[in-house]
């Protein structure tokens, strides 16, 4: 990769001779781009195509003002990356975290992850049978500036006081978010 250009939406970079534009947010997303433009360059295609590239629920941001982002970090590596992406583009800012996951997921790693890197958190539940009790939650993971919610509406109903609103835990989380942000 050369004359990387990222911010906290997109970036554009070289990879040998091809340029390419990668509209995915994080840093992680610079290689995974990287790779498929290779791939596409390799079976006769351009890179341009990635530039049309839209992943919802994976750092995708569905309001501004403040940002509204929702993350499906459902598992170890994604709430690594989730936790990268906030120390580099949003250290600094009041961040409030609406979390909600499933019981067969390894909660308290993830929590561990990502839990520092946020001012406020709500924990929540998504409407699934499977889903980690925002109670149970709290016992487990405890953060000094945290609340409870039976579910995501209700989470979103409390006044919201942040710069950057994240909503993430769960694909079944986000999946009720982006009914709720994006249709």
């Amino acid at each position: 990769v050369a004359d990387l250009d990222i911010d906290a939406w997109s970036s554009r970079f070289h990879a040998g001779e091809l340029e390419i534009v990668c509209p995915l947010a994080g840093e992680h997303q610079v290689e995974n781009a990287r790779l498929a433009g290779i791939a596409l360059s390799l079976l006769g295609a351009g890179p341009a195509g990635i530039a049309r590239t839209r992943w919802p629920g994976r750092l995708e941001r569905v309001r501004t003002s403040p940002d509204i982002v929702l993350d499906g970090a459902h598992n170890p590596a994604g709430a690594r990356a989730l936790a990268s992406y906030l120390t580099r583009f949003h250290a600094g800012r009041r961040v409030l975290m609406i979390f909600g996951v499933m019981r067969d997921k390894s909660v308290e790693e993830i929590a561990g992850v990502l839990f520092p890197h946020v001012h406020q958190l709500i924990l929540t539940a998504p409407e699934q049978p499977r889903a980690f009790r925002p109670e149970a939650l709290a016992r487990l993971a405890a953060h000094p500036n945290q609340r409870i919610a039976p579910n995501l509406r209700a989470a979103l109903a409390w006044p919201i006081d942040c710069d950057f609103l994240l909503i993430t835990g769960s694909l079944y989380l986000v999946g009720e978010a982006r009914l709720l942000f994006v249709q």
